[in-house]
């Protein structure tokens, strides 16, 4: 049987909030930045610094996927957030600001 008027279909998946992404990117961001941050405070070293904050992206990024894995919504944001705080942890370590 056929409907006489126009109707909209469901795509099945809520309306995605854009600012929740985007809050989620930063906190993960924050997240990744601040973590090789203490990482880099607790190690003594100049090789131990640089093995603890690889330690530390290689972990944040494993959430990352694993985030993408329980949650494929919330993927992309999850790696924008790992990549402004890899690049974050780039700048901080060029200006000398982490030292």
């Amino acid at each position: 049987m056929t409907r006489s008027h126009p109707h909209s279909t469901s795509t099945g998946r809520a309306t995605r909030n854009r600012w929740t992404l985007a809050g989620v990117s930063i906190v993960f961001a924050l997240i990744v930045a601040g973590g090789a941050k203490v990482a880099f405070d607790l190690s003594s070293t100049m090789m131990t610094h640089l093995a603890f904050v690889g330690a530390w992206m290689m972990f944040a990024l494993g959430l990352a996927y694993a985030g993408v894995r329980i949650r494929p919504a919330l993927g992309g944001a999850l790696f924008t957030g790992f990549g402004i705080g890899a690049l974050l942890v780039v700048f901080f370590v060029a200006m000398r600001m982490v030292a």
